[in-house]
């Protein structure tokens, strides 16, 4: 059922409102602007940045979009039209050189010499992809709220950069509570609370929903996620956007992938912490532990090639006979050579509430129990409640795995393997956590949300991971790209829109 209602009576008017202010609502607000319209910019949180400004910082590029468009096809597994991927596969293309325009407001330039060189699997096409980041530049003092920042902060830097020169107006800490739609179901503004009291905001030409996914929302988990519990990394995306457009009809799709691996939760913060190893796999990289279920057995190739995003499904195991999961949480081992290598964790934070910053050899986190630490397996085993003589047995034929130079059981590149032999002994648990959600709204080529019968939604477009094309693997760098994409077709198209009386 669509709210329909006509208001006549607006706090404020604009062309087009774009909620959320990360890199698809920025690229959004700036290509609405730039056309010759004005624009809008809300966003619920008390600063911009959201999960963008903790991304990588890579932007994923291509060679030739047909290359780009066989490798997304393969990535997707059918879950998004073919015509939906043309435009991210052309605009992969494209986007090297307006991104360094864009940059050049900030002082940099991509960085033409740190790149991938392929795409994340070794789909058709992955010749055709590659990943770029910016050069380093002054750019993470200018958000003291946020903490552990790396590459992205220096695309956010430019986007931030680009949306002060042109003096955008911009709301804070303006969540919206609902889409206004006319008797005819278009869109025609947007309600939102600032400073307690509801505001109606009228949108003349449409909306650009921009504002992620859900992450941090615990009951669309519980619907649409198989394994239980997965812990948000950032706690700003609550689905709101998605929720609206739901109920003036919008249509969803694969809303069980989601962008994770397994990492650490603690109750001294509602927000998960990633593991050092989530980026792409470097395959002559050692990774120090192994991963045990709860009767301390293996079950995990520990170091995917995405480990932030599938590293979480082998945790989704079920069993039926004891109704649980056996593998949430599951273990880490590992050894006194390998707690020297370096910190295990990295906190990445956009909210000014919440510090930590964790020790470079992890002895804090031991002090504080995080890490448990005994001088032999059999110790280690009982602090974690795991059988001893399963737990030394894992081990040793993980040792002598290593040894041998193969993963006979997971196949882990030999490589990444590193033994577990060296006392003291060290285990941590770890949970699912979710970096970020990819489904969302439907939405087609030019980024208009879509209804279950195909058809567009007046006035109403969404651009960024509300409405992520990844539906079964992820492309790293993806969402990123597809933020910048998205959010310049979606500000294209809704400009063209007829604007509303």
């Amino acid at each position: 059922m669509k709210i329909m209602e006509q208001l006549k009576n607006w706090d404020q008017e604009t062309d087009v409102v774009v909620v959320g202010y990360g890199l698809a609502g920025g690229v959004a607000a700036i290509t609405v602007h730039d056309a010759g319209a004005s624009v809008l910019l809300l966003e619920k949180m008390p600063n911009p940045g959201g999960i963008s400004i903790l991304s990588g910082g890579g932007v994923g590029i291509a060679h030739d979009a047909e290359g780009a468009f066989r490798y997304l096809k393969r990535t997707c597994k059918g879950t998004t039209p073919d015509d939906v991927l043309w435009p991210l596969a052309k605009g992969m293309t494209e986007i090297l050189g307006w991104v360094g325009e864009m940059a050049k407001v900030s002082g940099t330039e991509p960085d033409k010499s740190e790149t991938r060189g392929s795409g994340t699997y070794p789909f058709p096409g992955t010749d055709s992809m590659d990943s770029i980041k910016l050069k380093d530049f002054p750019a993470y003092s200018t958000f003291p709220w946020a903490q552990g920042l790396r590459g992205g902060a220096r695309l956010f830097k430019i986007i931030f950069d680009n949306i002060e020169l042109r003096k955008i107006p911009v709301m804070l800490a303006t969540p919206i509570t609902r889409l206004i739609t006319n008797s005819d179901g278009h869109v025609t503004g947007v309600s939102a609370l600032k400073d307690g009291q509801e505001i109606r905001i009228k949108a003349r030409r449409g909306v650009v929903l921009a504002c992620g996914g859900f992450e941090n929302n615990s009951e669309m988990k519980l619907q649409y996620f198989e394994l239980q519990p997965v812990y948000p990394v950032y706690l700003g995306n609550t689905g709101d956007g998605i929720l609206m457009a739901q109920k003036i009809g919008a249509d969803l799709w694969h809303m069980w992938h989601f962008h994770g691996g397994y990492g650490f939760k603690y109750p001294e913060f509602p927000f998960a912490i990633r593991h050092v190893w989530a980026g792409p796999r470097k395959n002559n990289r050692k990774m120090i532990w192994i991963a045990l279920d709860r009767y301390a057995k293996r079950f995990m190739n520990e170091y995917p090639p995405a480990p932030q995003d599938t590293g979480a499904r082998p945790l989704e195991y079920y069993d039926p006979d004891i109704q649980d999961y056996p593998r949430v949480p599951c273990t880490l081992i590992f050894d006194e050579e390998g707690r020297k290598i370096g910190p295990v964790a990295m906190v990445i934070v956009n909210d000014q509430r919440y510090h930590y910053q964790w020790s470079e050899d992890n002895t804090a986190e031991i002090k504080k129990g995080w890490i448990q630490r005994g001088e032999t397996l059999e110790e280690i085993a009982e602090k974690i409640k795991a059988p001893k003589e399963a737990l030394i047995s894992t081990v040793k034929r993980w040792n002598h795995n290593c040894a041998q130079g193969s993963d006979r059981d997971f196949k882990r590149p030999s490589q990444t393997m590193m033994p577990i032999a060296t006392p003291p002994y060290y285990a941590m648990e770890s949970w699912p956590i979710v970096s970020n959600t990819q489904g969302g709204l439907v939405h087609d080529t030019t980024q208009r949300v879509l209804d279950p019968m195909g058809q567009p939604i007046p006035h109403l477009y969404a651009a960024g991971e509300i409405s992520s094309i990844f539906g079964h693997l992820y492309l790293e760098a993806g969402n990123i790209t597809e933020a910048f994409i998205g959010g310049r077709i979606a500000g294209q198209n809704v400009f063209r829109e007829e604007p509303l009386n």
